[in-house]
């Protein structure tokens, strides 16, 4: 039988190189090409993706493969009816199903043959290898362009909190076995909300370069709101609690690291596959650190990308619409259509496109009109022509109406919201440094606070007692992750006096760090 493969790529031909050829890198431990992926490129790759399109649907319908006939059969229904026999005989079916298998995106055995007419046909059966099936449904998920909507993620910054209380709780009560279940439900959630955040930081990066179109502003605005609804500030109310329990997980030894590892791979698992397992599973450890630990963790740093990204939105809605009005015409116009549409008659849409444009049928006036001897203006077959612009004629039939569309200048109001905001900044810092002096004393000796002071304290106190868990030092973080509020409890009460009024605690020795 022939060899039905595709000719040396361009490259390979121009450098003189082929597989065969030694080199170091060859030597190297590192990953090479994947063959399966070869489908996707060439000349021929619309031939070969809807023969892979083909059969990953048939996976879901069939676990036995599909037959050579079916999948001739399939692939006619799929072609366009009037030229289906040319693009068949052009196809050579039997040659490209060939190549799939050998570069390893599909799998193909032979039926048994029970009768005499089994031998004069084509026996194979084929199905996509677990290569191919990978490869095709992430690249339906790129083509696609789908965001990630599961409750993994909708939830996810809750669902590692309990997971990890559980898991906690699990491994002190010598349950290895529950562990393992709750820290794999950590870990797929975890993976979930990188891929999630993956998908927004592209998304963003993506839209906001160039200059702003319509299609941009509108993926960046639904980019953001999409985090707003899954996440929002609600991974950073969470996060404290669950860098807590990373600290604890960092402390198991490596004998419960084992028994979950077993539990997952059965007592006759190698060592060497035990070891891997426990490797993975403190990798996810140290995701969730760098995901919620630290001075400015990555999911702060996805919260101000998202949060700085807002302004960059506003000015991509003004310049379109300082345009000529194009994007505000659309959604006028589409109105229009389908009330011209949902008309009961011709007459009915007639009247409703007169009534939205003012183009009236003409009415002639019989009337006579008095003979003018003396014309107060020059008749237009008379005067001069007027000069157009050419941005008049090129723009000038999709203008609004009325004042010419443009941009209000609002740069006092910007201005000075600006420096109202600069004095806020400096005044909350003021607080806040004043605050970190009273570091090491008790709530009980404390002196009546500013109202910047008390803003930010019971900001923070509301969080520490929030989140606080039994056994340890109420904690908060403040909301740019510069100072940290610790309340160790002592005994007794309190009394705080603020410009509002004075509010009673229970005492505690206070500690505030930057």
């Amino acid at each position: 039988m022939s060899t039905h493969s595709e000719p040396m790529s361009q490259t390979a031909q121009s450098s003189g190189l082929s597989e065969s050829a030694s080199s170091a890198w060859m030597l190297t431990s590192l990953p090479g090409a994947i063959t399966a992926a070869g489908y996707l490129i060439g000349s021929k790759a619309k031939q070969y993706r809807l023969l892979v399109d083909i059969l990953h649907d048939q996976r879901n319908v069939t676990l036995t493969g599909v037959g050579f006939d079916t999948v001739r059969q399939l692939v006619a229904e799929r072609l366009p009816p009037e030229s289906a026999g040319q693009l068949l005989d052009e196809l050579s079916l039997e040659a490209r199903l060939q190549q799939l298998v050998d570069w390893g995106t599909c799998t193909c055995w032979q039926d048994r043959a029970e009768t005499q007419e089994d031998f004069l046909r084509n026996r194979r059966r084929y199905q996509l290898s677990d290569a191919g099936y990978q490869l095709n449904a992430a690249v339906r998920a790129l083509e696609a362009e789908e965001g990630t909507t599961s409750t993994a993620v909708l939830l996810a910054p809750l669902t590692v909190l309990n997971r990890l209380t559980a898991t906690i709780e699990a491994i002190q009560a010598d349950e290895t076995a529950v562990a393992s279940q709750e820290f794999s439900q950590v870990q797929t959630t975890v993976h979930a909300m990188s891929d999630a955040a993956v998908q927004w930081q592209t998304r963003l990066a993506v839209a906001l370069g160039g200059s702003p179109t319509e299609e941009k502003t509108t993926r960046v605005l639904e980019t953001i709101l999409t985090y707003t609804d899954m996440w929002g500030a609600g991974i950073d109310a969470w996060s404290a609690p669950i860098a807590g329990h990373v600290a604890a997980l960092r402390q198991i030894g490596d004998d419960r690291w084992r028994g979950m590892a077993r539990v997952r791979l059965g007592t006759n698992a190698s060592d060497a596959l035990l070891d891997d397992a426990i490797r993975e599973m403190k990798a996810d450890v140290e995701v969730l650190a760098d995901w919620f630990s630290g001075a400015l963790p990555q999911s702060t740093r996805l919260r101000r990308q998202s949060r700085n990204a807002v302004a960059p939105v506003l000015r991509g809605h003004r310049a379109l619409l300082a345009i000529g009005g194009t994007v505000s015409r659309k959604a006028d116009l589409l109105r229009l259509a389908d009330a011209i549409e949902s008309a009961p008659d011709d007459a009915s849409a007639w009247s409703v496109w007169c009534a939205a444009t003012g183009l009236y049928s003409a009415r002639h006036v019989c009337d006579d009109a008095p003979e003018i001897a003396q014309a107060a203006r020059v008749s237009i077959w008379d005067a001069e022509p007027v000069p157009i612009s050419r941005r008049l004629r090129s723009q000038g039939a999709r203008s609004l109406g009325g004042r010419a569309p443009g941009i209000v200048d609002r740069r006092a109001a910007r201005l000075q919201a600006r420096r109202a905001a600069d004095a806020a900044r400096a005044d909350l810092d003021r607080a806040a440094r004043r605050l970190a002096r009273r570091s090491g004393t008790a709530l009980s000796q404390w002196e009546p606070l500013t109202e910047a002071e008390a803003e930010l304290f019971l900001e923070l106190v509301a969080d520490a007692r929030r989140f606080g868990a039994d056994g340890r030092p109420d904690e908060a973080h403040s909301a740019d992750g510069r100072w940290t509020l610790r309340l160790s409890p002592l005994d007794g009460s309190a009394v705080i006096t603020t410009p509002g009024g004075r509010l009673v605690l229970p005492d505690a020795q206070v500690e505030v760090v930057s």
